[in-house]
């Protein structure tokens, strides 16, 4: 960590991903308590900011539901 530098989460942070070459492929304001899906399809790079009320369920416990749902038929 670099002397004399603080940083307080609570601020609004700024993120910006790069690729193998340092080239920017994506940038957004992070503030605090803000969620974010993030994923790569096609060479490019998306994200989509979630509500509060915003519930996001992987694949593999999307799974892990419908195979408990039919187990109990």
């Amino acid at each position: 960590m670099a002397e004399g530098v603080l940083s307080d989460l609570t601020d609004n942070l700024r993120v910006t991903i790069t690729d193998a070459k340092g080239i920017e492929l994506l940038s957004f304001r992070l503030a605090s308590g803000d969620r974010y899906i993030l994923s790569t399809q096609n060479g490019s790079v998306t994200n989509r900011k979630l509500s509060r009320d915003d519930l996001y369920w992987s694949k593999d416990t999307i799974m892990e539901v419908v195979r408990e749902m039919g187990s109990n038929n």
